[in-house]
């Protein structure tokens, strides 16, 4: 009697375990579009309820358009609220965003499938902690390092940076003649600022003789190429060895595994020796030194303090420090430029003031700047991917209003439920002519109707997660469109620019504009 062989055996085994987990995922599928399903009675396209492949669609093939398409599933659905993957609803009514993103201790987590797309050290930072109390942890340390009142001590480094920037644009655009794409030099700019901070010395992107390298094109590689992890999760691993092969890798990239597996650890390791050096010193918190030494003083879990988890926590500050700011300073100068008037009543607001001799406190008290700083946020977003979160100790009841239609559902416990700036920031009823750059849209408002616009304006996420560094992208902006306004824009023209350079197109989890944009470029001229 024969046998079957070992090949044998193990092709028709590997069969039968293709064949089970076909059959799983096809249950699975059955069962998420069934009644038997929690959000069965939420509207959406089927199969975007029955498997994540119809995400993967747009995000992985299309290129990052999948909040398009969650757009385009609220006015064909008629709901403030849709279903746009196995497990996740969707809300186009800000009215509803504090339940979503809650403080006040109530608990919000965030969700896998989200944080997926993260990989290497940034897994252990705050942005990609998962469970709220987890996240209270480490945030609560690391607060007060982001205060208003410490960001107002990084002033005067703020200031000096500011004038280093205007400098070398003009100077450079002077001795080159050619077109500068804007938030190369903007880029520049912001990584320096977060690395003073951070580490008590900038990465010197300003001071070099040219704008690269920066951290600009590297960080959007990688962001591109995170897509593949959140639907193919184990592929993650890539990751961790990719710095391996860093030498062979395209120059952009090489850039970011070099400072993720060698620069930042080193700054980590250098922040430790500084605070074992200065043990038994009282906390700096000067706003110049690195905050990362008092971090490692604070009473964090020694467990937290590991140097490939604070590691992962420098990795994702600069991230989040640099090319946001960068772009919403991008957006703004584009509008000012493209609209000579916008300019010309900025110009006499800071010059009636005197505003290269104001603090940020008293540049925050200019109303024509604050409503081209917002305006600027409006339009630049902060980030286009939707952030998730989850209740798991709640049930909430949505009640609403869609076209004139009441709309009640009932979200269990447990739901992943998301917002999108760029989907918020559109809001026809709250921002009227929404893709046009009015700063005047603004003014003269009273102040109900101001805490609602202020209330749709999301660039930072709201509730106990709130983007950290807020204070400082206003500092930021807020000095360098001063500046900028004053030394620069009078010498400065677009270069073969339109607005379809900066209107959002698809995102990377930062907003991008159409494929071909060479990206807002600029001349000076004499």
């Amino acid at each position: 009697m024969e046998t079957a062989g070992p090949a044998t055996w193990t092709s028709s085994s590997l069969l039968r375990l293709l064949g089970f987990y076909v059959l799983y995922r096809l249950s699975r599928a059955l069962y998420n579009i069934s009644p038997l399903h929690p959000l069965s009675h939420v509207p959406g396209p089927k199969l975007a309820a029955a498997t994540f492949l119809y995400e993967a669609w747009f995000d992985l093939i299309q290129g990052g358009r999948y909040t398009r398409e969650i757009q385009r599933m609220h006015e064909i659905y008629g709901s403030p609220v849709v279903r746009i993957n196995p497990e996740e609803l969707h809300f186009n009514d800000i009215a509803f965003v504090d339940e979503i993103y809650a403080g006040g201790g109530r608990k919000r987590n965030k969700q896998v499938h989200f944080l997926n797309f993260t990989a290497g050290p940034i897994t252990s930072s705050m942005f990609a902690t998962i469970d709220h109390d987890h996240h209270r942890i480490r945030r609560s340390p690391v607060n007060k390092f982001f205060s208003r009142a410490q960001i107002m001590k990084l002033e005067p480094d703020i200031k000096e940076l500011v004038d280093k920037l205007c400098e070398k644009i003009i100077r450079l655009g002077l001795r080159d003649n050619a077109p500068l794409d804007i938030t190369t030099a903007y880029s520049c700019f912001t990584a320096d600022v977060i690395s003073k901070y951070c580490f008590g010395d900038p990465f010197g992107f300003v001071a070099q003789e040219g704008w690269t390298p920066n951290f600009r094109e590297p960080l959007n590689a990688v962001l591109a190429a995170t897509f593949p992890f959140r639907f193919f999760p184990p592929l993650r691993i890539l990751a961790d060895i990719a710095p391996l092969f860093a030498k062979w890798a395209r120059r952009d990239v090489n850039i970011m595994l070099v400072e993720s597996s060698e620069k930042m650890p080193a700054r980590i390791q250098a922040a430790r020796q500084d605070y074992q050096t200065t043990t038994g010193c009282s906390t700096s918190t000067t706003g110049s030194g690195s905050i990362f030494r008092d971090i490692l003083r604070s009473s964090l879990p020694e467990a937290e303090k590991t140097d490939r988890r604070l590691g992962g926590e420098g990795f994702s500050m600069i991230s989040a420090g640099t090319e946001t700011t960068a772009w919403t300073l991008t957006v703004t100068s584009f509008h000012l430029l493209s609209q000579p008037e916008t300019l010309s009543k900025l110009t006499r607001e800071l010059q009636d003031a005197d505003a290269s001799q104001l603090s940020w406190v008293g540049l925050e008290k200019l109303p024509y700047l604050s409503a081209v700083i917002l305006e600027g946020l409006r339009l630049s977003y902060g980030v286009t991917a939707r952030i998730p979160r989850i209740a798991p100790n709640e049930r909430l009841l949505y009640r609403g209003e869609f076209h004139g239609r009441s709309i009640e559902y009932v979200i269990p416990p447990g739901t992943p439920m998301g917002m999108s700036n760029a989907i918020n920031h559109h809001n026809e009823a709250v921002f009227p002519d929404s893709h046009t750059f009015r700063p005047e849209r603004w003014l003269g408002i009273d102040d109900a109707q101001r805490r609602r616009m202020e209330n749709c304006l999301t660039s930072f996420s709201k509730g106990s997660r709130q983007c950290l560094g807020m204070n400082l992208a206003y500092c930021n902006l807020f000095l360098a469109l001063t500046a900028m306004t004053l030394r620069v824009f009078p010498r400065m023209r677009l270069y073969e620019t339109t607005v379809v350079d900066v209107r959002y197109d698809r995102d990377a989890f930062v907003p991008l504009p159409k494929k071909g944009s060479q990206g807002v470029r600029v001349v000076i001229v004499s």
